[in-house]
């Protein structure tokens, strides 16, 4: 066989190393177990009793096994749970945040709106007359009428919440 060095200095040149081969030859040749003169004769079974401590001692062990099984599995369950319950209330918060966004919003709207009407209303082109306790109007209640059965249209149209006044 011959291998080949890059020589030192970083040069093309190479240099070659020849080693001697041998072939291997195994020492002993292999015989298959029907041409072997002795028979195999089995272990005797030794029939040992445990002692009643080491029997206790291994049902302890397989019964702390099974029972730290289940609580690492309801260890994850309460875990999961956890963190379940955590984002739905991250969820919920963020939903309630952007409802008192818009309430504020609205409230703010309104007010403007109210105070633009009663601007508007106190202008001296506008025809309104300030309140006058004495030209009150009281209506009589109506009396009572009978009902007819109107089919259920909201069924129809069933919203989860009003789209608005």
């Amino acid at each position: 066989m011959v291998i080949a060095f890059p020589k030192k200095g970083g040069s093309s040149r190479q240099r070659a190393v020849s080693l001697p081969v041998q072939p291997t030859q195994p020492s002993e040749t292999f015989q298959p177990a029907a041409a072997q003169a002795a028979p195999v004769t089995p272990l005797p079974r030794q029939s040992k009793q445990w002692p009643l401590w080491l029997k206790l001692l291994v049902v302890a062990q397989q019964g702390s096994t099974v029972v730290a099984a289940g609580l690492v599995a309801v260890a994850l369950m309460v875990y999961s749970w956890t963190v379940y319950v955590d984002k739905m209330v991250f969820r919920t918060s963020r939903e309630l945040e952007a409802l008192k966004a818009e309430t504020q919003q609205m409230t703010t709207t309104n007010e403007t709106l109210k105070h633009s009407l009663a601007e508007w209303a106190a202008a001296s082109g506008s025809g309104f007359q300030d309140h006058r306790p004495h030209q009150t109007v009281f209506l009589r209640p109506a009396s009572q009428r009978t009902v007819e059965a109107e089919p259920d249209v909201r069924a129809e149209t069933d919203m989860p919440r009003p789209l608005g006044y």
